[in-house]
């Protein structure tokens, strides 16, 4: 399978903003830490800091790209870059598609990465967004393994967040992104369907809502390490929000 995984600066903040909320007065404006051990949830984030495996469905709020040059492909051996042609004034980011011709991890300029561990992930491409600040000159490279084999199509676009949807009783759904957090978030199940789970139910399992009373950082350290064999089985609906179609899991080790 091939997975995507974040920087490590990335991970170490994201992980920390538990206990960065007992030191504000404020409520994080982007998304939050999953406080549970062993997290199997997994969010649909609408942002550009993601990769997002290809086949993922779109949901309101994501990130609709808009190539704004020729795209340009190649195949490689080990790190490389990929020349992409004169930067429009108007770019946001490079959109990419990858391809694992072999297993691999395969890191991006800003630090994320896609592992690809068996050959049938050649049939998987990997999509995704990389920030015109991460991106040097005019070209866009690939971190890997001398003997790790890929190939990459790649273009200089521009992103926009779009709105998220409102349902018949008039809840918002859609993807986290740099708004917030709509009513029905969306989701993956455990079976790999596209769907949402109620913002209140995520809260409750996730820590957010028990972190509003912690008043120390060890406040948040004691409510991890007491919930951290609980597991937490949440419905997941259609954008009505009451047709169930499967579930997700946080917690257990």
């Amino acid at each position: 399978m091939n997975t995507t995984q974040m920087s490590a600066e990335f991970a170490t903040a994201f992980r920390a903003r538990l206990i960065d909320h007992v030191n504000t007065s404020t409520r994080p404006q982007r998304r939050r830490a999953l406080l549970a051990g062993g997290i199997t949830l997994t969010l649909v984030l609408g942002g550009t800091a993601a990769a997002a495996a290809t086949g993922l469905l779109p949901f309101p709020g994501g990130t609709e790209i808009t190539e704004l040059a020729e795209t340009t492909t190649g195949t490689f051996t080990g790190p490389a870059a990929l020349e992409l042609g004169q930067r429009p004034a108007d770019a946001t980011g490079v959109a990419v598609s990858l391809t694992c011709l072999t297993p691999g991890t395969f890191t991006f300029d800003d630090g994320a990465a896609v592992t690809c561990t068996t050959a049938l992930d050649t049939a998987r491409p990997t999509t995704y967004l990389i920030p015109a600040d991460a991106v040097i000159g005019n070209q866009v490279g690939i971190a890997t393994s001398p003997d790790a084999v890929w190939s990459m199509t790649a273009a200089w676009a521009s992103a926009e967040t779009t709105d998220w949807a409102v349902n018949v009783d008039g809840y918002t759904y859609g993807a986290i992104n740099d708004n917030g957090e709509p009513d029905l978030i969306a989701v993956i199940t455990t079976d790999n369907k596209p769907g949402y789970v109620w913002r209140t139910d995520l809260h409750d399992a996730n820590g957010t809502n028990a972190a509003e009373s912690f008043t120390s950082p060890q406040d948040a350290l004691r409510w991890q390490q007491e919930n951290a064999d609980t597991v937490h089985r949440i419905p997941v609906y259609e954008a009505d929000g009451t047709t169930q179609i499967g579930i997700v899991q946080i917690g257990g080790n």
